[in-house]
């Protein structure tokens, strides 16, 4: 394969910033877009700039023998089903994090993964976002020492201010059905956070929290997790909150999030992600009486773009790009143990989630 053929399945809020990664990469044709809204379709292919197949239906893509690949950007409740038919059409597959509603839908991805040619990856954005990548270069070089602590916070605000960046009419309406989806944004949201926390320190061994439930099934703040990881003396705290009635800094959803990584030898800061709150330099490094600040691309579209990126060269490079079945079901089983550790007011193990 000297070129990937992709196919962008799902032309909805989250394509715009998923989309823009193919279109530009050099060795990347987006030649296909599916919405069962066509004129959706039809509206991203005028903002990319580009002319390709129109399809309304999946089946039509994963018929169309010029299609390589498929990034499937559609409701969490379709990953499952989407994935597997379009690894036994023999297509590559990028899905949408989170990998699948329940842990047997995972399970059933893995096979149909492991039992094909083609290459399967859990899309998640945050594990190219260059803030992140660089927290993940300093605590694997020691910078910090052994860390001890992660603690994630994210706020939830009332509404973000770029005009620009619009969110579909009908993006939330699946999202607050209960028998769609495992949770709301704790689970749909908090999925990156706890994907970023394994991705830089392992996997969790134990989970506790305490959840609020909310009559539309998507805020669910206040809520704080926590958990201890499995192969390290580190344990992490994951804070979820909400100020519905303050507006926020930011170019895409009205979300911030801040994280701090404590070590024996020094603390880590990553101070910017989907929102803009602080003003502040992207990552901070304090050892003793001194802290080194690193300047990075903080866009977090960036992060899209590196999600992209990676996809189309691990495909030219026959390699596996980041997050593949495995490590997306369990990141699926930590993040449905919160839930579970809330209801049943005590520790929960991930590997429990079956």
């Amino acid at each position: 394969m000297d070129r990937v053929r992709l196919a962008i399945v799902g032309c909805g809020t989250i394509s715009q910033l998923n989309g823009p990664g193919y279109v530009s990469h050099p060795k990347c044709d987006v030649v296909a877009l599916c919405d069962p809204i066509r004129d959706r379709a039809v509206r991203r292919a005028r903002e990319w700039a580009i002319s390709p197949a129109i399809y309304t239906d999946l089946a039509d893509v994963l018929a169309d023998d010029t299609i390589d690949a498929v990034e499937l950007l559609t409701p969490t409740y379709l990953h499952a089903e989407q994935a597997i038919a379009s690894l036994e059409a023999g297509k590559h597959v990028s899905c949408q994090k989170p990998i699948s509603v329940t842990v047997a839908e995972a399970d059933a991805v893995i096979r149909a993964a492991e039992s094909s040619s083609k290459t399967f990856r859990v899309t998640e954005n945050f594990l190219y976002y260059p803030p992140i990548v660089k927290a993940r270069e300093l605590i694997a070089s020691g910078a910090i020492g052994d860390p001890s602590l992660v603690r994630v916070r994210t706020v939830w605000a009332g509404q973000h201010s770029n005009p620009g960046f619009t969110i579909e009419p009908d993006a939330l309406d699946w999202r607050q059905d209960p028998q769609l989806n495992a949770g709301g944004l704790l689970w749909d949201d908090g999925w990156h956070k706890v994907a970023t926390a394994m991705w830089w320190i392992g996997d969790v061994e134990s989970v506790s929290a305490l959840i609020s439930r909310t009559d539309d099934y998507m805020v669910e703040a206040p809520s704080i997790a926590m958990w201890k990881y499995a192969d390290r003396d580190c344990t992490a705290v994951f804070e979820f909150a909400s100020a519905p009635e303050m507006p926020i800094r930011s170019k895409y959803y009205p979300s911030d999030e801040f994280f701090e990584i404590v070590g024996r030898e020094g603390v880590l800061w990553v101070t910017r992600c989907t929102g803009e709150m602080l003003d502040m330099p992207a990552v901070v490094l304090h050892r003793g009486d001194s802290s080194t600040s690193y300047q990075l691309p903080a866009d977090w579209s960036v992060s899209f773009d590196g999600a992209a990126n990676d996809f189309v060269d691990s495909l030219l490079a026959g390699r596996q790009p980041d997050m593949d079945a495995r490590f997306g079901k369990r990141v699926l089983q930590a993040t449905l143990a919160m839930y579970a550790a809330s209801e049943a007011r005590e520790w929960v193990s991930p590997n429990s989630m079956t």
